[in-house]
């Protein structure tokens, strides 16, 4: 009725997890309203008498799970209301409800047969599956909206002016497990009743509560860790049995004028609690827009736009020709600083990102570097520069950004030089080295590569550094990109680390490294070459 969906729309427009899914770009945020989509067909066929629907159910469920694979714990519960509701099943619209949803999926079963079935290799790779209550725990979390404050991740102690309210947070968990159990008594008092309306409404409190019930049963024994996400599903659900309960107990127990009052206070009370609960949120969302939340929401977007107009200025006032992001990773596909700094550089300045973990690059015009919390090992290179202004705030709870000013010169005086034979016929050419970490039997070796950019090639070459005994035994190897080809430019000059173990195994040292570059997949050595442009060998030897 009209006043169980009042209560139900604006508990599930205040609940603090739907509203956190739905602000982010996420395939979870349309579980809740393909689920929903999903039971209505199912109510509309099985209940409802609509028999053809049936089959739009089953596409739901189908594309429901292909949107997320917690949707999987619902199949039990479509299995238990086909049983049930047996005599309202036809074959035609399950048959072809279920050709159509397996046409949905085809192109994951393409991939799959093409791959030879990697989701079989995943299965058997899984962990030996244990039983708990998290799964309880979790789906609790989910309806109510606990654990909200764990958006602010590590900067939790910080989290003053959000109030605690989980006893209120509770009172909707309690009213949803009041209102299972108020409706489960009505199914089971109402399954053979005489009058066909209470015999529909039975058929349908079934199907809500199976709803809530079944994947949550479903995930008391699980292989992979459960996450508060899994759980979405539910969130209609929830609400709609609280609304559903009240308004069937409300008929049962107050009539007339008392009745309609009773109602709408209700729905008043359904409404004030969500304000309360909106009011968290909002708490919530000016905390995480004013604080850094590592482990939560991260960096507010207000900050990296004043890091933005920070850098900006230091490249016009130094006269720079570009800006360099060093910090953790390059991709602006998957690694999340570059991809935000990619939207918010674009356009205004020329800009490279560099994975401050493994590299250090110096081109040979002046560039400002933007070095960022996490620029790794490779912030200690950039350090006999001026800092152009340091754009961390003492206050910050993570950390601070700093500016840079590259003169075009590069480190020297830390490196030792590599003589000889040293240039690679697709324009790199090695200069110089420095030996670091635990050089013996059993540790980790740490080789950083001076090289340089000479002149740009079109494919793709990769590195490889070994270690060798005084024997020339290889010891160990590793390969690397050195740097991402999109983002190479003639002149750089390019630091990269190779971390090399060294087997417990190996003879004492001294030891050096044997050098060299292949074509990148084809594995071809490249050759190095002569004053003349001639081939002449393939490896470098560095020196202890």
């Amino acid at each position: 009725g009209l006043w169980a969906a009042a209560v139900a729309a604006a508990l599930f427009a205040a609940s603090p997890w739907a509203v956190a899914f739905s602000r982010k770009i996420w395939q979870v945020t349309f579980v809740p309203l393909l689920a929903l989509l999903f039971v209505a067909l199912i109510v509309s066929a099985l209940v409802r008498k609509r028999y053809g629907n049936l089959a739009w159910a089953l596409v739901a469920l189908a594309l429901l799970i292909q949107v997320h694979p917690s949707a999987v714990a619902l199949a039990p519960a479509l299995a238990l209301w086909l049983v049930v509701f047996w005599r309202e099943v036809r074959l035609r619209p399950l048959l072809v409800g279920g050709l159509l949803g397996a046409l949905s999926a085809l192109p994951f079963l393409v991939h799959q047969i093409q791959s030879g079935w990697p989701v079989l290799d995943s299965y058997r790779a899984l962990p030996e599956a244990r039983w708990d209550l998290s799964a309880v725990q979790l789906a609790w979390e989910a309806i109510t909206g606990r654990g909200i404050h764990a958006l602010a991740g590590d900067a939790y102690p910080l989290l003053r002016l959000v109030p605690q309210m989980a006893w209120l947070f509770n009172l909707v968990g309690w009213l949803t497990v009041g209102a299972c159990l108020w409706l489960a008594w009505r199914t089971v008092n109402g399954w053979r009743a005489g009058e066909p309306e209470r015999r529909q409404s039975a058929r349908l409190d079934l199907i809500l509560l199976t709803w809530l019930v079944v994947p949550v049963v479903f995930n008391l024994r699980h292989s992979l860790d459960l996450h508060l996400h899994f759980f979405a599903l539910l969130l209609p659900v929830a609400y709609l049995l609280i609304g559903r309960a009240g308004e069937s107990l409300l008929a049962v127990t107050v009539s007339g004028v008392a009745r309609r009052a009773v109602q709408w206070g209700s729905v008043a009370v359904a409404i004030g609690l969500g304000l309360a609960q909106v009011a968290a949120l909002v708490l919530m969302a000016r905390f995480v827009a004013t604080h850094e939340t590592p482990g939560g929401f991260g960096t507010p977007l207000g900050r990296y736009l004043e890091i933005t107009e920070k850098t900006m200025a230091a490249a016009k006032g130094e006269g720079a020709a570009e800006v360099l992001v060093v910090g953790e990773g390059d991709s602006i596909v998957v690694d999340p600083v570059p991809a935000i700094f990619d939207v918010l550089l674009r356009d205004r300045v020329s800009y490279r990102f560099v994975d401050g973990q493994s590299t250090a690059v110096f081109p040979p015009q002046r560039t400002v570097a933007l070095l960022t919390p996490r620029a790794g090992e490779a912030a200690a290179w950039y350090e006999a520069w001026p800092a152009v202004e340091a754009v961390g705030r003492k206050e910050d709870y993570y950390g601070g950004y700093s500016l840079v000013a590259l003169d075009g010169s590069w480190p020297q005086a830390e490196l030792d030089p590599i003589l000889g034979l040293r240039l690679f016929e697709n324009g790199v050419e090695l200069q110089g080295y420095r030996w670091q970490g635990d050089m013996q039997p059993g540790g980790e070796a740490e080789l950083w590569l001076l090289w340089q950019v000479l002149w740009q090639s079109s494919e793709d070459r990769h590195f490889y550094a070994q270690v060798l005994d005084t024997a020339d035994q290889q010891w160990g190897q590793q390969d690397r990109a050195g740097y991402p080809l999109a983002y190479r430019r003639k002149g750089d000059r390019i630091l990269s680390r190779f971390d090399i173990m060294i087997p417990p195994e190996a003879p004492k040292g001294p030891y050096c490294a044997r050098v060299g570059l292949y074509v990148y997949p084809q594995v071809v050595d490249v050759p190095l070459v002569d004053e003349a442009g001639d081939p002449a060998g393939y490896v470098v030897l560095i020196g202890p």
